[in-house]
């Protein structure tokens, strides 16, 4: 190998370096800019970064705090990758039990304690397709009469967890899929999802706190039942 050679080489790889890293450093920045128009919807919101760029949000919602990060999907096999956003509003919730709806599950969802419940429940005629529904104590869930005007929304495709649980509700919402000719090339999970959309943020966190308040008010009826009696 002539010298000529030898310094065309390196200069390539300093050149492919570079250029790694510029893409590493636009993407993280894309990354982190994922919640910029929900900040406004929070009192106080505050926002750090995982090891990867992508941001974890928190803050205050009428009256209760909330936390909002996203996990990138890449276990599930023969799909593509997801985008998932973990919308928590942690609150304590009048029930007993953890009661966890999982649409589709593949056994994959690593982001969720859902195979870990034990008791799996049959699920009600009109409550959306392919929902499936665990729980970790059957005796102390709430009565279905107060969550099923909240359920609906999972019939949506994107929709895939909903949990309501002692400590808070969370809604899991699928954010983006991979782009496929990315991943199929390359096997790199490239989202074109670059900024959450408001709307949808605003409507999934009503959502979980409307459940916390229908609960509260189911708890209300039955101390003033047993009042009564």
């Amino acid at each position: 190998m002539t010298i000529l050679a030898i310094i065309t080489a390196c200069v390539g790889l300093i050149v492919l370096v570079a250029l790694h890293r510029r893409d590493q450093k636009r993407v993280r920045q894309q990354r982190s800019e994922f919640f910029a128009d929900c900040l406004t919807a929070l009192d106080r919101p505050e926002i750090t970064r995982d090891a990867f760029g992508y941001p974890r949000l928190s803050g205050w919602f009428e009256g209760v705090p909330v936390r909002a990060d996203v996990v990138v999907d890449c276990v599930a096999l023969r799909k593509l990758p997801s985008l998932w956003l973990r919308l928590t509003v942690e609150a304590p919730v009048a029930t007993g039990a953890v009661l966890d709806v999982m649409m589709r599950p593949s056994g994959a969802e690593f982001f969720s304690a859902f195979e870990r419940l034990p008791d799996r429940l049959d699920t009600p005629a009109d409550w959306p397709e392919r929902a499936v529904i665990r729980t970790d104590d059957v005796a102390k869930l709430p009565p279905p009469e107060a969550i099923v005007p909240y359920v609906d929304f999972l019939g949506e495709p994107k929709a895939k967890e909903l949990v309501i649980a002692p400590r808070g509700v969370r809604i899991v919402w699928q954010a983006d899929e991979a782009q496929r000719g990315d991943y199929m090339l390359l096997r790199q999970a490239r989202f074109e999802v670059n900024r959450f959309d408001r709307e949808r943020f605003c409507d999934l966190l009503r959502r979980c706190t409307a459940i916390r308040r229908a609960l509260a008010g189911e708890q209300s009826k039955e101390i003033r039942r047993e009042a009564a009696a």
